[in-house]
C-alpha cells in the first residue's frame, strides 16, 4: 500500500503509470514464454547442441577456464564469474534447439564480457550483492523517514531527522535503480556476441537467428520493465519526502 501513500494530485497519474508497467509486464512474460516454447521444438540446421556451441564459443574468444554445468529447472540458465562456470538449465544442457543454442550463447556472451574486461559488467558484479540488500529495506526506510515527518509536522526538529532517514533510503534504492540501468545494456550485449557467434559459425540458418533474436530479445525486455519499475519506484521516493517536507 506504501505506493500511492501521500502522492496527493499525482495519484492518478502514477495509478496510470503502475497499470500500464502491470500490462507491459504481462505481455512481455507472455511473448517470451511463447517464443521460448515455440523454438524450443525446433532443431538448429547444423544439429550442433548448447554445450558444443559454448565450447566453440568460449574458444574463438581464448576464454579459458570456464566449465559447463547443468543446473535442475527450466530457463535457470546464467554465468557464475566466481565460479567460472556456465550453468544450463534443463532446457539447454545437451540440447540442439533454436532456444536452447541461442541461451547458451548468451550465457557464453556473459562470459566473455568478464573475460574481456568489460568496464559496465564490472560496475554491475561490484554492486550487485548491496544491491539485493538494499532492494529489500530501502523502501522501509524512507516510508520510516517520512512517517516521522507526518507525525512531527509542528516540530522542526524531528522533522529534519525524518526528512534525512527518507534520504537515506532514497540514496540505497538509487543503487537498485542503476543496478538495472547498467543490467540492461550489459543483457543486450550478451544476446549480441551470441548472435554474431550463431551466426559465424553457422550454427543456424539466416531465419534460425531471425527466431534467435526475438527470443533474446523478448528476454531482454524484462529487464527493460526491472529498470522501468525500478524508475517509477525511486520517483515515488522522490515525491513522497519532498511534498512531506512541505
Amino acid at each position: 500500500m506504501y505506493w500511492f501513500y501521500g502522492l496527493g494530485d499525482y495519484s492518478g497519474l502514477f495509478y496510470l503509470f503502475a497499470i500500464a508497467l502491470m500490462i507491459w509486464s504481462f505481455i512481455i512474460q507472455g511473448r517470451l514464454k511463447r517464443l521460448v516454447k515455440k523454438y524450443s521444438s525446433v532443431r538448429v540446421a547444423s544439429g550442433k547442441d548448447a554445450n558444443t556451441c559454448v565450447r566453440e564459443m568460449l574458444s574463438a574468444n581464448e576464454v579459458y577456464g570456464v566449465t559447463i554445468n547443468h543446473t535442475g529447472g527450466e530457463m535457470t540458465d546464467n554465468y557464475n564469474p566466481k565460479e567460472e562456470t556456465i550453468n544450463l538449465s534443463d532446457t539447454t544442457y545437451g540440447k540442439d534447439s533454436i532456444t536452447a543454442v541461442a541461451v547458451a550463447a548468451h550465457e557464453c556472451g556473459h562470459a566473455c564480457q568478464a573475460h574481456s574486461g568489460m568496464i559496465m559488467y564490472k560496475i554491475r558484479q561490484l554492486i550487485a550483492p548491496a544491491a539485493g540488500v538494499t532492494s529489500k529495506i530501502s523502501v522501509w526506510i524512507t516510508i520510516a523517514g517520512v512517517l516521522i515527518m507526518y507525525a512531527a509536522a509542528k516540530n522542526d526538529g524531528f522533522s529534519d531527522i525524518g526528512y534525512y532517514i527518507s534520504t537515506i533510503g532514497i540514496a540505497l534504492y538509487s543503487l537498485v535503480f542503476i543496478f538495472y540501468l547498467v543490467t540492461l545494456p550489459i543483457e543486450r550485449n550478451a544476446s549480441r556476441r551470441g548472435l554474431k557467434a550463431m551466426k559465424e559459425f553457422g550454427w543456424v540458418s539466416d531465419n534460425q537467428l531471425k527466431a534467435a533474436k526475438k527470443v533474446l530479445w523478448a528476454a531482454g525486455d524484462t529487464y527493460a520493465v526491472a529498470l522501468a519499475s525500478s524508475a517509477l519506484t525511486l520517483l515515488r521516493l522522490l515525491l513522497m519526502r519532498g511534498r512531506r517536507r512541505r
